[in-house]
């Protein structure tokens, strides 16, 4: 009965070291920093809802509302892609090689391609000088009826189709390429404005701006008889 008693306590002291050794383990896997959307030059950090899809920016480095000392993003190089909020549908629309950014120093410092690139929010004119956004058009329009999108980025290494770099959609693993468990993400919304004069005044479905009689409900207005 003792042995059996000593063999358990060693039993449960080896089950606890090797849990601790995996969670010290997971924790040291577990990627920094985040990814977020602002405008151009981060006068809005962590923006999610935007007018126009040019509006917005991708952002990444220290979590939205730590300071930028905080741990940023890994170095390295990464690629990001915009889907539908389920990931099913790829909605960026240039190749991968064009959808590339450079991090050091935990923040984006680079882009390779043809982006746009603004002022990220740690480019504070002294240590960060070099901190960029990269705008995320071209994408295409989400089916998503409430007008969300999803942004990615993950380390370049770690794409499933890398090295090939001259393609748009990567169908081998992941999403799209991206593994959900090696990417950052980040959900937006594009919600234009209405146009203005685009009400309906007389409430038969027709804009005013298409209507040939707003103010009249009869469909027949403004129909030759």
């Amino acid at each position: 009965m003792r042995i059996r008693s000593s063999s358990l306590l060693i039993a449960v002291g080896v089950f606890a070291l090797v849990t601790v050794g995996f969670t010290s383990a997971a924790m040291a896997q577990r990627v920094s920093g985040a990814i977020f959307t602002t405008n151009a030059n981060s006068e809005y950090v962590n923006a999610n809802v935007y007018d126009y899809a040019d509006d917005v920016y991708l952002n990444g480095g220290p979590r939205p509302n730590a300071p930028c000392t905080a741990a940023g993003l890994p170095d390295g190089d990464y690629y990001f892609q915009v889907t539908d909020p389920s990931g099913a549908t790829l909605l960026s629309t240039d190749t991968i090689t064009n959808r590339r950014v450079t991090v050091s120093g935990g923040l984006m410092v680079a882009r390779s391609g043809t982006h746009n690139i603004g002022i990220g929010k740690c480019n504070d004119g002294i240590n960060h000088t070099d901190n960029i956004t990269v705008e995320l058009m071209p994408f295409s329009l989400t089916p998503n009826p409430g007008g969300e999108y999803k942004a990615w980025m993950t380390k370049v290494g770690d794409y499933a189709c890398f090295p090939y770099e001259n393609i748009i959609d990567c169908t081998v693993g992941g999403v799209h390429g991206f593994i959900n468990s090696k990417s950052k993400t980040d959900n937006f919304k594009v919600i234009p404005p209405p146009i203005v004069g685009d009400t309906d005044s007389d409430g038969d479905g027709i804009p005013d701006s298409e209507d040939l009689c707003p103010a009249d409900p009869d469909p027949l207005c403004g129909v030759p008889q």
